[in-house]
């Protein structure tokens, strides 16, 4: 026999065949690489909440790089509106055009009191219709998202956020038949954009994919994380706009800032669809783990049924109106015994939906500190950036300590299955105390949002001439500013102790429709509040933002921890069971 295992001429065949077969199963282990390292590969490519980083901060980012070019637009917009109005001034050419839309002074041709009113109105039609499209829609492309994964909505997401760019390039190109309408073509945009689900449907999934892998529990840490890198986003973007305006001349700096924002997104939708791994695993065979049943198979049997067009129609409306309502459904209280009711969601879904209703004072902050203190635009960026980043200093390094410190500890559960000689024993999932984990989720978010109603209860009281104890008390509200990842993490909570936790995308797609909803309505109920009272009372805001928070604080303590329900039966796929999937499919 020779090196290889091989049988020479004088060898005999049935000596020959043992030995053949077992030199070929030596090479085999010494050629293959260990299990381990290929469990460790695999590990490195599983998904993970961090791999939302670079997703995260650059929509983040984007956003706040085009937030001031935006204001622009609109006040050009208006400006066109009002010149072709009878006996206002003539339109001017084409080629003194491009440089006076971006100018940083106002245009001479367009007085402030004269198009102010009108680029308000156009930028509450955007905001407008893409709150009530986001809140039709958002819940859809959860339920989609829950069917297909994670990874089709973040890229139809932000494909709605680059169309919402290349439509306000298209306005803004006056050369362009799109730039003589742009008050009705500017409206395109946000139509696009809310149909793709807008950033409702966004936040939304981001929840979720850092919910699908993660352990079950407190997921406040994790939330309050990618909180504080949207508001380092946001931060950096008015930042690095600045830059550009110092380094390119003024009547290309704005445009730039657009197509940097539209090729910032589409390296984010490469690196998406080519590296983000998936967090929703495919269902096996044996019913590891179990997805809601889908809407859109029941949409298109109902398409394609053989009854009349009419009736077919009606049911497809009323199946299309039930699919828009579900999500919300998802907060209708559970019964869980004889005659009892788990309420838990349903407070959870109130105390969200108020806390959005509180959060529109922001907008009207900026309002009240340029009529009051007579704060100059850069003086009012300065006071933005100071709030910005006291937020992401506590979502990145305050609360996540507070969390490590005094969060329920958990204890590490052996796999129960034999193990061969020199192996190490497999883990499975942390044992957590679920109801410990609800009222430590429900401490951090009760604790923030008192201490967020009370700095607004102290700018009330404050003196009216205080710039100092305005500045001191909005920078504790921006202390406070945990308390919305951790309602999200909450609400997480009290659905995998209803027995509930594979529904988890259903909840933040439902929590993101109430979300969509109650930015609808903010805008409208705090500026009609302030317009009514800023002669006389204009810190009447900061009382109706307090009152708000105070039910929501009310509400969060009603939660009960231990309720009854039973534990979730949902168990994450082991890790043989996700690479039996991988070869399958």
């Amino acid at each position: 026999m020779n090196f290889f295992g091989r049988p020479t001429d004088g060898d005999d065949g049935e000596q020959a065949q043992p030995l053949l077969t077992q030199g070929t199963r030596r090479g085999r282990e010494t050629m293959q690489p260990p299990r381990k390292n290929l469990q460790s590969r695999w590990r490195l490519w599983k998904a993970n909440p961090y791999w939302l980083i670079p997703v995260v901060i650059t929509v983040s980012m984007c956003r706040g790089l085009t937030m001031a070019p935006r204001i622009q637009v609109y006040n050009h917009i208006a400006c066109q509106a009002f010149k072709k109005l009878p006996g206002s001034l003539p339109l001017p050419s084409p080629s003194n055009l491009t440089a006076t839309i971006f100018a940083p002074a106002q245009d001479e041709d367009c007085p402030s009191a004269d198009i102010q009113p009108r680029a308000a109105q156009i930028q509450a039609t955007i905001i407008t219709s893409m709150s009530v499209l986001s809140a039709i829609t958002t819940g859809l492309w959860s339920r989609f998202g829950d069917i297909h994964g994670r990874k089709i909505i973040l890229c139809s997401t932000i494909f709605g956020f680059i169309a919402m760019d290349i439509i306000v390039l298209l306005v803004t190109d006056t050369e362009s038949f799109f730039s003589q309408y742009g008050e009705q073509f500017i409206v395109l945009g946000p139509i696009i954009d809310g149909l793709l689900g807008g950033l409702s449907a966004f936040n939304g999934v981001v929840h979720a994919y850092t919910s699908d892998c993660t352990p079950h529990g407190s997921r406040s840490k994790i939330f309050s994380t990618i909180q504080g890198i949207v508001f380092i986003g946001l931060a950096s973007g008015p930042w690095v706009g600045s830059i550009l305006l110092r380094l390119l001349k003024p009547s290309e700096s704005m445009t730039f800032m657009f197509y940097l924002s539209i090729l910032f997104q589409i390296a984010i939708l490469t690196f998406i669809l080519f590296l983000l791994p998936e967090s929703l695993k495919p269902v096996v065979s044996d019913g590891t783990r179990t997805r809601p049943a889908s809407t859109y198979s029941t949409l298109s049997r109902a398409s394609s049924s053989s009854k009349p067009f009419l009736p077919r129609a009606k049911v497809l409306v009323i199946r299309f109106m039930k699919t828009f309502i579900s999500p919300i459904t998802m907060f209708r209280p559970k019964t869980i015994g004889r005659g009892r009711r788990d309420w838990n969601l349903t407070l959870v879904g109130l105390a969200l939906f108020l806390y959005v209703l509180s959060s529109g004072v922001y907008q009207v902050k900026y309002l009240y500190a340029k009529h009051i203190y007579v704060w100059t635009a850069e003086q009012l960026s300065f006071y933005m950036s100071l709030l910005w980043i006291t937020r992401a200093a506590n979502l990145l390094v305050v609360l996540p300590l507070i969390i490590s410190y005094f969060k329920p500890p958990t204890k590490p559960r052996l796999a129960v299955s034999p193990v061969s000689p020199g192996e190490e024993p497999e883990t499975t999932e942390p044992e957590r105390d679920i109801p410990a984990e609800l009222r430590f989720d429900q401490k951090i978010a009760g604790y923030s949002l008192f201490v967020d109603g009370f700095s607004d209860f102290c700018v009330f009281l404050a003196p009216i001439s205080s710039q100092s104890a305005f500045i001191f008390f909005s920078c504790l509200t921006s202390f406070t500013s945990g308390g919305n990842p951790a309602v999200h993490s909450l609400g997480a909570v009290c659905l995998h102790a209803a027995g509930r936790g594979s529904e988890v995308g259903s909840l933040f797609g439902a929590l993101a429709v109430l979300s969509a909803i109650a930015h609808t309505f903010s805008p409208t109920i705090y500026a009609a509040t302030y317009g009514l009272t800023v002669v006389t009372f204009p810190k009447a805001v900061f009382l109706l933002a307090s009152i708000f928070l105070a039910i929501v604080v009310t509400l969060l303590w009603l939660i009960k921890p231990d309720n009854g329900s039973k534990e979730d039966s949902y168990s994450p796929i082991t890790q043989d069971e996700e690479e039996a999937v991988s070869f399958r499919n």
